[in-house]
């Protein structure tokens, strides 16, 4: 089985990423995968391995006119547990606890093609219901005011008086700090 996505990405306008899980199909069909857009939900036995894809191309140049590239990607898991019902802790809780970063990925980690498109694989075995999603940047694990152990860090406030001054110093680096994330896509556990 199969699933696409094409996430979001802030480096340029309209990018193509790719995101794709896939899992064989074990009953007798002569098509063993099926595939399933950004916010599919494929459907798998449980224990069923999921092969994950990604493919996506890093642009030259940001839309400031800057050299830039992808220097991480992390595929990010998070259990579907249902619906919480209204007044409950679970409807007022603002996050999810099982929320996590499965790998993160660098260029030793991906393929490139002759076309430039960057390509990685990963397989998780599937033992509950659950989403993947993507987050990446053009930043390294660990940069001084901006990442620490991958995670971004919460920008200094720029205290310039000058309206014009200041917008220039947010751009210039809103410009050098660079992410994108992706909708999840949605596995879902079948009893075997």
């Amino acid at each position: 089985m199969k699933l696409s996505l094409h996430p979001f990405f802030c480096f340029k306008p309209l990018p193509f990423f790719p995101f794709q899980l896939q899992s064989r199909v074990l009953p007798k069909s002569d098509n063993g995968s099926k595939t399933v857009d950004m916010g599919g939900d494929l459907k798998v036995k449980k224990g069923q391995m999921v092969k994950i894809t990604v493919r996506f191309k890093s642009p030259q140049k940001n839309n400031n006119g800057d050299p830039v590239k992808v220097d991480q990607v992390e595929l990010i898991s998070s259990e579907v547990t249902g619906k919480a019902e209204p007044g409950t802790p679970a409807y007022n809780k603002a996050t999810n606890d099982t929320t996590k970063v499965v790998k993160r990925f660098t260029s030793k980690d991906w393929k490139t093609d002759r076309d430039g498109f960057h390509a990685i694989t990963y397989k998780v075995k599937a033992n509950k219901d659950q989403y993947f999603r993507l987050r990446g940047t053009n930043l390294g694990e660990n940069v001084s005011g901006e990442t620490m152990d991958g995670e971004p860090l919460i920008d200094k406030k720029t205290e310039i008086e000058d309206n014009e001054t200041r917008f220039s110093e947010i751009n210039k680096r809103n410009y050098k700090d660079l992410w994108f994330y992706s909708n999840p896509i949605f596995v879902s556990v079948e009893d075997k």
